[in-house]
């Protein structure tokens, strides 16, 4: 662990300064092996200080759930699901590139990517040498994920590794000048307290982005937590197997390539008139069933899989968003609005 990361590390609990205490071994220091504070120990094992403390059941479930699948490694990371997912991540913050993607966080002191997983974001826009002015980043995960993220991007220089709860994540107030939060608030018991909870750890000035889901047609919602609800008593290996049939039924009904007209709005099921494909017109109405051609198969099971896997993931309005950031004194700078979801780039006040 490196010492400009323990500058501004804290007692999650308490807020509390922390001290490093070194083990050692016949007399000699050997490693960093514990945080220290007022009546507090936190562990750092290899090299990444550890602080969940969450008892939430829940949020225990969601660790193993997404602990599971950042270390599948099978299941992601190819170029076909890079250049999907990728492209379709930088496009949705308002960047036209990668490069300029990663010139915005190169000119940030200190980046947080809270809930960064297995770093699969961040490899989007991260390069040799992108840290050249001496910018930092620090990706926290609730998950052993994090130990896939120092193995995916350790290499870059600037980088940094924490295992912490969303909820309860050690670090001094207006630590950052750049927090970005992609497709994980909405994995906590509250997407509310979550998004607020990031915000006093913003520098004045300081930009929080995220992204947050959108609620769907009343039955595609009744479904997704029907099958959710399913998922939850199982172990993640069980939990994966089951999306394997959900998984190649997505496929058939892609490869149909068939075409339907809804003539008019029908209200009641929240389907807006228009022509659709079938899938698609499945997908975003009755059951999420994830397919693309151009991913190999354990990849689409992972894309339904991460919907479908963790007990929390709620769904929200514009209008909430809209209040969570007035609330906290956030001037929106970029909205973005999918079927999917809400992409939201707010500035605090200077």
């Amino acid at each position: 662990m490196r010492s400009e990361l323990l500058e501004i590390l804290v007692d999650p609990v308490t807020g509390a300064e922390l001290r490093l205490e070194e083990e050692q071994r016949d007399g000699e220091e050997i490693a960093a092996g514990v945080l220290a504070g007022t009546g507090a120990r936190y562990p750092i094992v290899d090299s990444i200080p550890r602080f969940v403390l969450t008892e939430d059941e829940g949020q225990r479930q969601t660790e193993s759930s997404f602990g599971y699948k950042w270390t599948k490694r099978d299941s992601f990371g190819s170029k076909g699901m890079d250049e999907a997912l990728h492209a379709w991540f930088i496009d949705r913050y308002g960047f036209e590139t990668a490069d300029e993607m990663r010139s915005f966080f190169a000119a940030r002191r200190r980046i947080l990517d809270a809930g960064c997983g297995a770093g699969f974001s961040t490899s989007a826009w991260i390069s040799e040498n992108w840290n050249a002015n001496g910018s930092e980043w620090i990706g926290a995960d609730i998950s052993n994920a994090i130990d896939v993220a120092r193995e995916r991007l350790g290499e870059f220089g600037g980088t940094h590794f924490v295992q912490a709860d969303l909820m309860r994540l050690p670090f001094k107030s207006a630590s950052f000048d750049a927090i970005i939060a992609e497709g994980v608030l909405h994995h906590t018991p509250s997407t509310e307290r979550a998004l607020k909870s990031l915000v006093p750890l913003l520098a004045p000035g300081g930009e929080l982005m995220f992204y947050v889901y959108a609620r769907k047609a009343p039955v595609r919602e009744f479904t997704d937590d029907y099958v959710r609800e399913q998922l939850a008593t199982l172990s993640p290996t069980e939990a994966w197997e089951t999306m394997r049939p959900l998984t190649r039924l997505a496929r058939a009904l892609a490869e149909l390539g068939v075409e339907v007209e809804v003539p008019e709005d029908v209200p009641p099921l929240g389907i807006k008139a228009g022509r659709y494909d079938v899938q698609r017109l499945i997908y975003w109405n009755f059951a999420k069933l994830y397919w693309n051609a151009n991913l190999a198969f354990e990849e689409n099971v992972h894309v339904n899989f991460d919907w479908y896997a963790p007990t929390y993931a709620w769904r929200q309005t514009e209008e909430e968003v809209r209040a969570w950031c007035a609330d906290e004194g956030l001037e929106i700078t970029h909205f973005d609005t999918q079927e999917a979801g809400f992409t939201v780039r707010a500035v605090t006040p200077g």
